[in-house]
């Protein structure tokens, strides 16, 4: 099962990120922000790279729009 997580999720843990921002720095970002196990495993399960927005993220990432927040 692919790890996954939500729009609002995260949102809140990147919330102050500044971008253009690597892979490594957005899962530590995360985890240093509290981010639930799933939410930082999904960031973990993105292609390596730089990301310049949240919206880039949103692309790459595993969003599972049947949990909620």
């Amino acid at each position: 099962m692919q790890d996954t997580t939500t729009v609002d999720r995260l949102r809140t843990v990147l919330a102050d990120v500044v971008y253009p921002a690597a892979k490594d720095q957005l899962t530590d970002h995360a985890s240093r922000n509290n981010g639930d196990e799933d939410t930082v495993h999904a960031l973990r399960s993105i292609p390596d790279g730089v990301y310049g927005s949240f919206d880039e993220v949103l692309d790459s990432v595993a969003i599972d729009q049947s949990r909620d927040a």
